[in-house]
C-alpha cells in the first residue's frame, strides 16, 4: 500500500463539530418521520416488475416534498410548497440546484425515502433479492448498480471475520456481494493496476486507485473500524478523495498526460 499525507483541511475542527451536529440533528429528523410516516408510505410504494426497483427519480413525490419540507424547517429556513416542487422538478431534469445548503437536505430526504423503499422492496421482492445475494458474486462489475435504486454503488466495504467484500449504496443502504478484488467500478482485477492509498488519520479506510478505468472508490474494512453511518463516515474521510484526485495529477505529470 502506498502511504500517503492528505495535504487539503476540508475545514477546522469546530467546523466539522458543527456540520456533524447539523447532520445528525437532520438524521434524527429523519427517523421521526419514517416513525411517524413510514407506514403510510410505505403502502403506496409499488415496486417495478424488475431492477431498478425504486429509482430515485421515481420516488413518490409528496413522501420527497413531506420530508424535504421538515429538514427545511429543522434548520429554520422557510420555502413555499410550490418553490420546493419547482427545486425538485429541476433537479428530476438534471438541472442544477445552486443552494448547497438546500441541496444537501435534499439528499439527505432522498436517501430517507429510499431506505423505506429498500425495506419495501426486501419484503416485496424477497426471492429475488435473496437470488442476489447467493449468486452476484458470479456475475460480472455490471452489478456495481443498486438492484434497489439504482445508483451506482461508491463503496466497498469489508466485513468480519474473513474479510468478505460487499458493495454498499450510499443512498439507500442498500448491500450486495462482490468480488473480493478488483476496481468495483470497471471490473478490472489486475491486482497490480490496483493502488491503495491509506493514512494514519483514518485507519481502516483506503481510496482504491484504478490504473486501468481512471477511477477510485472507498473502501471500508470492518474488522479495523466500527462504522454507524456509511454517508458520515464517506464525509469525515473526504480528505482521501482529495488525496486520490492529487495521486491522478502527480501521476499525469509524471507520465506526460497532463491537459
Amino acid at each position: 500500500m502506498d502511504k500517503i499525507t492528505p495535504k487539503t483541511e476540508i475545514t477546522e475542527d469546530m467546523t466539522m463539530e458543527h456540520a456533524y451536529q447539523t447532520y445528525s440533528l437532520l438524521k434524527q429528523e429523519v427517523r421521526c418521520w419514517q416513525d411517524e410516516r413510514g407506514n403510510f408510505w410505505t403502502e403506496r410504494l409499488i415496486p417495478a416488475e424488475t431492477p431498478p426497483y425504486y429509482p430515485l427519480v421515481d420516488l413518490p413525490e409528496d413522501a420527497v416534498l413531506e420530508l424535504w419540507q421538515r429538514l427545511n424547517r429543522v434548520e429554520g429556513v422557510v420555502v413555499s410548497e410550490s418553490d420546493l416542487r419547482e427545486k425538485w422538478i429541476e433537479f428530476k431534469a438534471v438541472q442544477p440546484v445552486t443552494d448547497t445548503e438546500m441541496l444537501s437536505r435534499l439528499y439527505i430526504t432522498l436517501s430517507g425515502v429510499a431506505r423505506l423503499s429498500r425495506e419495501t422492496a426486501v419484503e416485496t421482492k424477497k426471492d429475488a433479492v435473496n437470488y442476489q445475494a447467493d449468486h452476484l458474486e458470479e456475475v460480472s462489475h455490471e452489478s456495481r448498480a443498486c438492484l434497489i435504486c439504482g445508483e451506482d454503488a461508491a463503496l466497498s466495504v469489508l466485513t468480519p471475520p474473513n474479510g468478505k467484500r460487499y458493495m454498499h449504496c450510499m443512498l439507500c443502504g442498500h448491500e450486495w456481494p462482490a468480488k473480493r478484488v478488483g476496481c468495483i467500478c470497471c471490473g478490472s482485477e489486475e491486482a497490480s493496476e490496483q493502488i491503495y492509498l491509506h493514512t494514519e488519520e483514518f485507519p481502516g479506510v483506503d481510496m482504491v486507485v484504478c490504473q486501468v478505468c481512471g477511477q477510485y472508490f472507498k473502501e471500508v474494512d470492518l474488522r479495523v473500524l466500527s462504522v454507524e453511518d456509511f454517508v458520515w463516515e464517506d464525509v469525515r474521510t473526504l480528505p482521501l478523495n482529495y488525496a486520490a484526485e492529487q495521486w491522478f495529477a502527480e501521476h499525469a505529470k509524471l507520465s506526460g498526460n497532463v491537459q
